[in-house]
């Protein structure tokens, strides 16, 4: 029985996703009744005209027929996570599922290394300072499910399995050269 569509429905719509290893219990639970009735899910949301998607410890929307608008925001979308997904990696490369951090850590990596400033620079153009910057990327991450609060007084994040969607995204793209490029 289909008990919790409605939360599901609610989290899933606004582009978020449901993680095995969220630090929050009603997440989990929901996660769990996923798992346990995905088909019936499917079926359900499929009715509605999404189609719920699994991933490695991760469930989320992708929508059946897309326009040329949702299309080209999506792609807007794909760019952007590229560059956050960038920033990231090259703040340290381990950066992934479970990974944690504050603020603080990500502004004095960003002071100290001149191309982190660089890649920041260029995100989220109403913000000035770093810190507003950081402020927002850290939004982006927790509004999208990819990163929790585990620890309010130090403002300390958890990166969730959701992540993996985001790096499974990049992973697909093959960049050739010129010299390389397949028959």
């Amino acid at each position: 029985m289909l008990n919790n569509t409605q939360a599901i429905y609610e989290r899933l719509i606004r582009g978020s996703f449901l993680s095995v290893d969220s630090t929050k219990a009603d997440v989990r639970h929901l996660y769990q009744d996923v798992e346990d009735n995905y088909d019936e899910y499917v079926d359900y949301f499929l009715q509605i005209g999404f189609r719920l998607e699994s991933g490695n410890g991760y469930f989320y929307f992708s929508t059946i027929n897309d326009s040329k608008a949702d299309i080209e925001r999506r792609l807007e979308s794909f760019c952007k996570w590229i560059d956050y997904l960038d920033f990231f990696k090259s703040m340290d490369s381990s950066f992934s599922v479970g990974y944690q951090f504050n603020k603080t850590y990500l502004l004095n990596k960003i002071d100290m290394e001149a191309d982190l400033r660089d890649k920041v620079r260029h995100f989220f153009s109403q913000q000035k300072s770093f810190s507003e910057k950081v402020d927002k990327l850290i939004g982006e991450l927790e509004s999208m499910g990819f990163a929790e609060l585990i620890e309010e007084e130090s403002a300390t994040y958890k990166v969730t399995s959701a992540f993996r969607y985001a790096e499974e995204l990049v992973n697909l793209l093959t960049i050739y050269n010129e010299n390389e490029i397949p028959e």
